[in-house]
């Protein structure tokens, strides 16, 4: 016969019975749960993927258009605008990213680039005089300064004279027989410089022989211009720019030559470029400045 504690045992495994199948069940409808809400995320990033991708495709598609639509308006905007004109490129024995850029918006300019190379940082002035310099002082009735940065300014300035005149160059033809700098290319003799790039970087930004040649041609009545691949705050253009000169510091762009040509030609003055210190990207594109 079935006692009272029989009856108890069976109701204890029934419970526990349902107890395990409740729990079973809970665990099974989470999981279908968790499953669930893990598909819908997944659904739901990859249709942000794809949204950001779209987007990004249309960014990249929008940048080429830009980027074809500036190439050709420089073309437009800097035709002829150096027509006639005769530009110093000058570099130094280092890396020059920008001299090919710089020597294309001259020539599409319609000016004539003259790649001219300073062998030396300071053309070796600040500490040597090279051979045969005295004597061409000395036949001018003109006294030759010691090696430093006033024998810079003193060949600086007498070579600035020599190519804005045009005519015969013996200092030209000096500084390129002792190997310190290439001579000009001349026809029938004569070259006249009507303006220079400087590219060549010496210790502490732009080259010391550079800066003082381009301050004399500006003198003179030529236009000088700094100018680099890329900004720097202790590059060429940011060093040209602190000494009062124009500058470009992304001559590699279409907004870089547009600013190198406009400079050129007399109708924008300034440093330009993606510096903090640049008075801009690009100058505004109007009349000649003053």
């Amino acid at each position: 016969m079935y006692n009272l504690r029989y009856h108890v045992a069976s109701l204890i495994a029934v419970f526990l019975a349902l107890a395990v199948g409740l729990l079973l069940g809970t665990v099974v409808a989470e999981r279908g749960m968790i499953t669930d809400q893990s598909s819908a995320l997944v659904e739901d990033l990859q249709q942000r993927f794809d949204e950001i991708s779209a987007a990004n495709d249309e960014l990249r598609l929008g940048l080429e258009r830009d980027r074809t639509f500036a190439e050709d308006a420089v073309e437009v905007m800097t035709e002829n605008r150096l027509e006639g004109l005769r530009v110093v490129v000058l570099g130094g024995t280092g890396r020059v990213d920008g001299q090919p850029a710089v020597e294309r918006a001259v020539t599409e300019a319609g000016g004539e680039a003259i790649l001219v190379t300073v062998r030396e940082v300071g053309l070796g002035l600040l500490t040597t005089e090279p051979e045969g310099l005295a004597g061409y002082f000395a036949g001018r009735d003109m006294e030759m300064a010691p090696a430093g940065p006033e024998l810079v300014e003193q060949v600086a300035g007498s070579l600035a004279a020599e190519w804005r005149e045009g005519g015969e160059q013996p200092l030209s033809a000096l500084l390129a027989d002792v190997g310190l700098m290439d001579d000009l290319p001349s026809t029938e003799g004569t070259v006249t410089v009507d303006g220079i790039v400087v590219m060549a970087a010496g210790p502490e930004g732009c080259d010391p022989f550079a800066l003082a040649l381009a301050r004399a041609i500006v003198a003179d009545g030529g236009v000088s211009v700094g100018a680099e691949a890329e900004t720097s705050s202790a590059g060429v253009a940011a060093s040209c720019a602190t000494q009062g000169l124009p500058a470009v510091g992304h001559i590699g762009t279409p907004q870089g030559r547009a600013s190198l040509v406009w400079i050129l030609s007399g109708r924008a003055r300034g440093y330009y470029g993606p510096g903090d210190d640049a008075d801009g990207y690009y100058p505004v594109f109007g009349p000649a400045a003053d």
